[in-house]
């Protein structure tokens, strides 16, 4: 009994002083009180384990930036240390410093290459910086070793930025792959289905989306890529099938509600097409393939003057404003003459002119110009002076001069440079014909 007794006081003892020895830091972290956590490391030296435990706390206050000089600081007290590398690249992605991340995602696997989870970051890094051919070849890499279906879906979707349209076999192997492997994996089959959808392979989308919904006909985004094949194939029954079921699931996407009210308009149900196309336009009011198919239902229903206008927004977005076109057409010019292609360049003037902007008539003097003095076009250069000069002011205007006197290039003083240029260029012709004995001169 007295054993007993005594056993239990030293139980009871051990437990006290395990109480009494319990890290409040750690206590606060397990609690994610990082507040608190933050005000006891304060108090403390600061050790490796607590710059961690620091910049983890910093981490789950969302306060990345100091997070990442803590982490800093101990990759530069222990350099051998990947996890700081690790905390450190997390950091700086999500501060957009993904050049750095990149570097420090590197540093880590210098001293782990083996660290799968380092490794998919790192990939995936990659293909954020749209680095695809050295992600594509990191991820061959990787699945050499790994088969999992998320380092198979890297190395599918690498593929898929740099392969080109004739290799685009090699891609929809690659998912083919994925789906022979792990039957369940919804993302190959919805993915391999977009492709077939991209090159026009509706029956083959129809069939990959078919076999998984075999497996799950629940999968949203398989069922999206189910119904816009059926919808394109023109089985509009079918697509309505299908999208019926993912509207009653509330997806109130822009493609399912765009080509559910495309199949409905196909069958000529034009009131549920109107409803579902008027949702669609909230998502995207500029698109002008819905604002057609939007307007042609509201003539056939009871918003008929709603129709007119919503086929009035297409022609306005299908067709460039001029001042969009004039802008464009500056371009141009500007670049056919940096190409030195002057006579592309002086026709993209003048199409700018008589098509965009008549009222800028300084554009017939430019043509003037570059016929005159590079395609030495005389009589094309007199041409677009006569054009010009004819939309002089009838009354006259006098010459702009500074006010020390100095002539100022001016409209008024460009149509005098004009119309002494032009007096010039008739000069010379008369003297060339009566050196020929063409005419007498005067």
């Amino acid at each position: 009994m007295r054993k007993l007794i005594i056993s239990l006081c030293l139980s009871a003892c051990c437990s006290l002083l395990a109480a009494q020895n319990t890290n409040p830091i750690q206590e606060a972290m397990a609690n994610y009180d990082y507040e608190t956590a933050l005000s006891l490391i304060e108090q403390e030296i600061p050790t490796v384990p607590l710059l961690f435990q620091k910049g983890k706390a910093l981490k789950g206050l969302g306060d990345n930036g100091k997070a990442l000089l803590v982490f800093q600081e101990i990759a530069m007290q222990d350099s051998l240390n990947p996890r700081a590398y690790i905390e450190a690249a997390e950091c700086c992605k999500s501060l957009a410093k993904y050049w750095e991340a990149l570097t420090y995602y590197q540093n880590a696997l210098k001293l782990n290459p083996d660290n799968k989870y380092v490794r998919l970051q790192y990939i995936s890094m990659l293909m954020s910086m749209k680095r695809y051919n050295e992600s594509l070849q990191e991820s061959n890499a990787l699945a050499e070793k790994d088969s999992s279906a998320f380092v198979l879906h890297l190395r599918a979707e690498s593929m898929g930025h740099v392969y080109d349209n004739t290799q685009i076999m090699q891609v929809i192997e690659a998912y083919q792959d994925i789906q022979r492997r792990y039957p369940e994996d919804y993302l190959s089959a919805a993915k391999l289905g977009n492709i077939y959808v991209a090159g026009g392979q509706f029956e083959d989308a129809i069939e990959t989306t078919e076999k998984y919904r075999a497996i799950d006909s629940t999968n949203i985004l398989v069922n999206r890529v189910n119904a816009q094949a059926y919808c394109l194939d023109k089985n509009y029954t079918k697509a309505i099938q299908r999208y019926e079921q993912l509207l009653q699931e509330k997806d109130s996407s822009f493609q399912t509600c765009f080509y559910a009210g495309i199949s409905y308009y196909a069958i000529e149900d034009f009131y549920p097409a109107h409803d579902l196309l008027e949702r669609a336009l909230k998502d995207d009011g500029t698109n002008i393939n819905v604002l057609y198919y939007l307007g042609r239902a509201c003539s056939k229903t009871s918003w008929k003057k709603e129709g007119v206008m919503h086929l009035e927004n297409a022609v306005k977005i299908a067709m460039p404003s001029d001042s969009i076109m004039t802008r464009l057409y500056v371009g141009l010019a500007d670049c056919y003459k940096m190409a030195n292609m002057h006579k592309e360049q002086a026709n993209a003037i003048l199409e700018q002119y008589k098509e965009y902007d008549r009222n800028k008539h300084k554009l017939l003097y430019d043509a003037a110009f570059i016929y005159y003095y590079r395609l030495k076009n005389i009589s094309k250069a007199e041409q677009c002076l006569e054009a010009y000069l004819s939309t002089r002011p009838k009354e006259k205007q006098e010459q702009e001069v500074d006010e020390d006197g100095i002539p100022i290039i001016g409209e008024n003083n460009r149509y005098n440079a004009a119309e002494t240029w032009l007096n010039d260029i008739r000069k010379k012709r008369k003297e060339e014909k009566f050196f020929k004995g063409e005419i007498e001169k005067e």
